[in-house]
C-alpha cells in the first residue's frame, strides 16, 4: 500500500503565497475601479451641472437685458411713431445689442413700420412670420419659439416687447432677431465646456425639442425630442438634473441640464461614460503597478528560504492567507522560537512587508474620505456622517457655505490663485468652528458644514461667525471673499437628507439674490411645499 506522502511543504507555502497575492491584487482592484468609478461619475454629473446653472443664469439674465433694452427703447420711440429719426434711432439700438442681428417695430395690424436693415424689407410690408404672429397675440415681452424666416430661410428666434401710446394702448412691438445659425449669444455665452478634450460638449434646446445651438451647425434646427433629457425640458420641469443617456451616435453619456427659464428652453452638457471609465482603469493600472513588485518581492523571498523552514514558516504562512483588504488580520505577527538564522529574518522581513501593505492601504482609505486639495472631507464621508445621525435620531444642523463671485476671482488671479483661496477658507473654518463639527467640501467652491447640536442657534452663531470673518479678512487674491450661507435643521426643517438639502440649497439660492455676503435660514419642508 502506497503512503500518502503529502504536499511538500514547499510547493504549499508557494501555493498559499501566490492565492494571497493575486487575491489581494484582484480584491483590491475591483474594490478601487468600483468606487473611482462611481467617484467620477459622481464629480462629472456635478462639473457638468455647475456649467449648466452657471450658463443658464447668464443667459437668463442677457434675455432679460435684451427684453429691457427693447422695452425702454421701446416707450421712447411709441411716443411718435412716424418722427423722421426713427430708421436712424433702431440702428442705433441694434449698434449697442450686438446679439441682435436686425431690429425693428410692427403695428399691431402686422404691418413693418421700420427696421434697422431694409436692404430685404420695406415701410408697410405686411410681416408674416411665425415670431411676429406670437408677439401679436401675446401682447407682451417674449422670447419667441424658433421658427424659419420666410424671406431669410434662416432659422431664428425673436426677442420682443410690447409698444402702448401715451394712452396706454397696444400699438405694436418692438423686436429683435437672433440667427440661430449664424454667430450668435449661444457661441459667445457657452464657450467651452469642462473637460471638452474628452469628448464633452453642450448644447441647447426649445421647448419644443428643437436644436438652437450645437456643436455641429448641421445639426442646428433638428427635432430631436426622443432624447430623454430633451423631453424633461419639453415637459416644462423646472430647474436642473443629471442622467445617463444614449446620444444619436449611439454613445452613452454622462448628462446635466438646466432651464433657461426666461425663454423655456434647456441647455445640455454632457460627457462620454467611456472617459470615465478610462480613467478609472488609469487608476487601477496605477494600482497595480506600484503593489504587484512588492507581492511578488513576497513570492521569491520566501520561495528561497523556504529550504530551511519548518514550523515557523508554517506559522507565518497562515498568518498571510489572512491579509486582504476585508480582514487585514492582527497588528502582532506570530512568535518564533527558534534559532534558524534566515527564518528569524524572513519573520522581520515579513513584518516590515505587511505593515507597508498596511500603510499602503491606510493611505489609499485616506485619500478615498478626503478632498484632495483642502483636506477636508469630501462628499462620500459628509454622507455617512449625515446617514449615520439621520438613522441615530441625532439632532443636526447643515450650513451650505457658497463663495460670492468665485468665477471672478479664477478669472482675474489664475486657477492657482483660486486654489490658495478655498484652501484659505478651508483653514480658516478649521480655526472658526470646534472640534465636533463636520467640515466636508460639497464640490467647486461650495462647503458643508454639519453641526451636531440639538440648538439651531448654535449653528446660526457659527455660522454668522464664518461669515463675518471671511468679509473682514483679506485672502489670498489681498482682498475679502465673502461666502452666502444657508442654514437648515435636522429635524426641524426637513424629515429626511434629500428635504433637508433641497431647503438649505433654497435658502442659499436666497443668500445670493438677495445681495449676497449673508446667512439665510430655510423654511420648513412643509412651509415650502405650501409656498410651491
Amino acid at each position: 500500500m502506497r503512503k500518502n506522502r503529502g504536499f511538500k511543504l514547499r510547493s504549499t507555502v508557494n501555493a498559499l503565497v501566490l492565492i494571497t497575492v493575486v487575491a489581494t491584487v484582484v480584491i483590491i482592484s475591483l474594490v478601487a475601479f468600483q468606487n473611482e468609478k462611481k467617484s467620477l461619475i459622481r464629480l462629472t454629473y456635478q462639473l457638468n451641472e455647475v456649467y449648466v446653472n452657471k450658463i443658464a443664469e447668464t443667459t437668463n439674465s442677457i434675455f432679460h437685458n435684451m427684453t429691457q433694452g427693447l422695452a425702454i427703447t421701446g416707450r421712447y420711440l411709441a411716443s411718435d411713431l412716424s418722427r423722421t429719426d426713427l430708421h436712424f434711432q433702431l440702428m442705433l439700438f441694434q449698434q449697442s445689442n450686438a446679439f441682435f442681428n436686425i431690429t425693428f417695430i410692427v403695428d399691431k395690424e402686422g404691418n413693418l413700420v421700420d427696421a434697422s436693415d431694409l436692404s430685404s424689407l420695406r415701410r408697410g410690408q405686411k410681416m408674416k412670420s411665425a415670431g411676429v404672429e406670437q408677439a401679436l397675440k401675446m401682447k407682451r415681452a417674449l422670447v419667441s419659439e424658433p421658427y424659419v424666416n420666410p424671406l431669410s430661410k434662416n432659422l431664428v428666434v425673436m426677442v420682443s416687447a410690447p409698444l402702448q401710446d401715451n394712452s396706454g394702448r397696444y400699438i405694436g412691438f418692438i423686436g429683435g432677431t437672433i440667427r440661430l445659425h449664424e454667430t450668435n449669444i449661444f457661441q459667445t455665452v457657452l464657450g467651452s465646456v469642462p473637460n471638452e478634450a474628452d469628448g464633452s460638449y453642450a448644447y441647447v434646446v426649445s421647448s419644443e425639442g428643437i436644436l438652437l445651438y450645437h456643436p455641429d451647425p448641421k445639426r442646428i434646427g433638428e427635432r430631436v425630442a426622443r432624447n430623454p433629457i430633451v423631453a424633461k425640458i419639453a415637459a416644462g420641469e423646472r430647474g436642473s438634473g443629471s442622467l445617463s443617456l444614449v446620444n444619436s451616435n449611439d454613445i452613452e453619456m454622462l448628462a446635466s441640464y438646466a432651464m433657461i427659464e426666461k425663454a423655456g428652453w434647456g441647455i445640455v452638457a454632457q460627457t462620454p461614460a467611456e472617459s470615465v471609465l478610462q480613467s478609472a482603469r488609469r487608476l487601477i493600472m496605477a494600482i497595480i503597478t506600484y503593489m504587484l513588485p512588492v507581492l511578488l518581492l513576497f513570492v521569491v523571498v520566501i520561495t528561497l528560504l523556504v529550504r530551511r523552514l519548518s514550523e515557523p514558516l508554517v506559522k507565518l504562512t497562515d498568518f498571510a492567507s489572512m491579509l486582504s483588504p476585508t480582514n487585514r488580520g492582527t497588528d502582532e505577527l506570530p512568535k518564533i522560537h527558534g534559532f534558524n538564522y534566515e527564518a528569524n529574518e524572513l519573520h522581520k522581513a515579513f513584518g516590515r512587508a505587511v505593515r507597508h501593505f498596511r500603510y499602503q492601504f491606510d493611505s489609499l482609505s485616506q485619500e478615498a474620505q478626503t478632498d484632495p486639495l483642502t483636506g477636508l472631507f469630501n462628499r462620500r464621508t459628509m454622507d455617512k456622517f449625515i446617514g449615520s445621525w439621520i438613522t441615530g435620531g441625532n439632532p443636526f444642523s447643515l450650513l451650505v457655505l457658497d463663495m460670492d463671485h468665485f468665477k471672478s476671482v479664477n478669472d482675474t488671479y489664475g486657477h492657482d490663485v483660486g486654489d490658495e483661496v478655498l484652501k484659505f477658507l478651508a483653514t480658516s473654518l478649521r480655526q472658526l468652528l470646534k472640534e465636533d463639527n463636520v467640515i466636508c467640501r460639497f464640490g467647486g467652491e461650495e462647503f458643508i458644514v454639519l453641526v451636531p447640536d440639538e440648538r439651531f442657534d448654535s449653528a446660526l452663531g457659527a455660522a454668522e461667525r464664518i461669515r463675518k470673518y471671511m468679509a473682514e479678512t483679506d485672502g489670498p487674491t489681498g482682498g475679502k471673499v465673502t461666502l452666502s450661507i444657508g442654514a437648515a435643521h435636522y429635524p426641524g426643517f426637513a424629515s429626511n437628507a434629500e428635504q433637508l438639502f433641497r431647503v438649505a440649497d433654497e435658502a442659499l439660492y436666497r443668500a445670493k439674490h438677495q445681495g449676497r455676503n449673508r446667512v439665510e435660514i430655510a423654511l420648513a419642508a412643509n412651509e415650502v411645499a405650501a409656498t410651491n
